[in-house]
């Protein structure tokens, strides 16, 4: 019985592969340049430093409730007096009341000129068109520190 030899030796064409590498890493560097990178200057609000660190500046809290009513509450100013701490914007024919909540802001921001911080707290039901509606009517009104509490 004789035995043929077979060839050990093997060649890979590598070709194609190389190809198919040069036609992916164009195809990247072409869609590179519809990648566009946003970042947004974000600072902690509530919790980043240590607790005598922290000035103690006027602030609003926003509590967005499921019917459909904002709940604001000023803390740490002493200008604004003791009715005007707790206001309630209650619900304008089963949506939120943007004029009200104009008006109370404004009303704040007039009693207490350094009221620049304003908190939003939002329900799990708050859809996310209203969160941005609060801060839009905030920022109309002169406050440009914003922030949202997590859930």
């Amino acid at each position: 019985m004789k035995q043929s030899k077979k060839h050990l030796d093997f060649e890979v064409n590598l070709v194609p592969f190389i190809d198919f590498l040069s036609v992916a890493i164009c195809f990247l560097l072409i869609t590179a340049v519809w990648l566009n990178v946003g970042s947004m200057d974000v600072k902690q609000a509530v919790g980043g430093q240590a607790q005598e660190d922290t000035k103690k500046s006027p602030l609003v809290w926003i509590r967005m409730t499921p019917q459909g009513d904002l709940d604001l509450e000023v803390q740490q100013s002493s200008l604004v007096p003791a009715n005007l701490r707790k206001i309630r914007v209650a619900q304008l024919d089963k949506q939120v009341n943007w004029e009200g909540l104009e008006k109370a802001l404004a009303n704040l921001r007039q009693v207490e000129p350094a009221l620049n911080t304003g908190l939003i707290q939002p329900t799990a039901s708050t859809a996310y068109e209203e969160i941005i509606d609060v801060m839009d009517k905030m920022k109309k009104v002169g406050m440009n520190d914003l922030g949202v509490s997590p859930l």
